[in-house]
C-alpha cells in the first residue's frame, strides 16, 4: 500500500468518525455519560446487545424462561414500533460502513468516489434526526427491561454496557 493511499483512508476513517460525532445528539437526555453522545446511551448500547446478541446477552444474565420471554416480546415491540426509523437507521449506518470500506480498499481502483465532506456532513444531519427519534423509545426500552431484572441482573446488565465500546 502507499503512503497516499494510507494518507486517503486515514481520512476517510476520519470523515466517518466525524460523522458519527456530528449525528450525537445535543439533548441533555441522550448523554448518560460524561463526553456522552448518542453512542453512550445505555438504551442504544441494550438495543445493539438485544439485537445483535440477544442469547449472550440472556445466558450472562442468567434469564428465566420467563424473562427470556418478556424481553423478547419487548423487543419485538420495540422492533415493530419502530420499524421505519429502524430501517433508515440500518441503511444509513450500512452506507456509512461502505463508504469507509469504500475509501480504505482504494475507491479509486474500485471505481467507487471517496466520501465528501458535504455528503458526510448531510448524512451526520440525518442520522442525528433518527438517533433523536429513536432517543425516547430506547430509554423506555431500558427502563423496561431493567423493570424485568432482579437487582443482581440489572447490575450485571449495567456492567455489561458498560464494557461495550461505543456504539455496538
Amino acid at each position: 500500500m502507499t503512503f497516499i493511499a494510507t494518507r486517503r483512508q486515514l481520512f476517510a476513517l476520519g470523515l466517518v468518525a466525524a460523522t458519527v460525532l456530528m449525528a450525537a445528539p445535543d439533548s441533555a437526555s441522550a448523554q448518560q455519560r460524561p463526553g456522552g453522545g448518542f453512542a453512550n446511551n445505555p438504551g442504544m448500547r441494550l438495543w445493539n446487545t438485544l439485537d445483535q446478541r440477544f442469547d449472550g446477552f440472556a445466558e450472562q444474565l442468567s434469564l428465566t424462561e420467563a424473562q427470556t420471554l418478556g424481553i423478547t416480546l419487548l423487543v419485538e415491540n420495540f422492533r415493530e414500533e419502530n420499524k421505519g426509523a429502524l430501517g433508515r437507521y440500518e441503511t444509513m449506518m450500512a452506507d456509512m460502513r461502505n463508504r469507509a470500506r469504500g475509501a480504505r480498499s482504494g475507491g479509486a481502483r474500485t471505481g467507487q468516489r471517496p466520501p465528501n465532506r458535504q455528503a458526510m456532513r448531510g448524512a451526520g444531519g440525518a442520522l442525528r434526526e433518527i438517533l433523536q427519534e429513536l432517543g425516547p423509545a430506547l430509554e423506555a426500552l431500558h427502563t423496561d427491561v431493567t423493570a424485568m431484572l432482579d437487582d443482581e441482573q440489572a447490575d450485571r446488565m449495567r456492567e455489561l454496557l458498560a464494557r461495550q465500546r461505543p456504539g455496538g
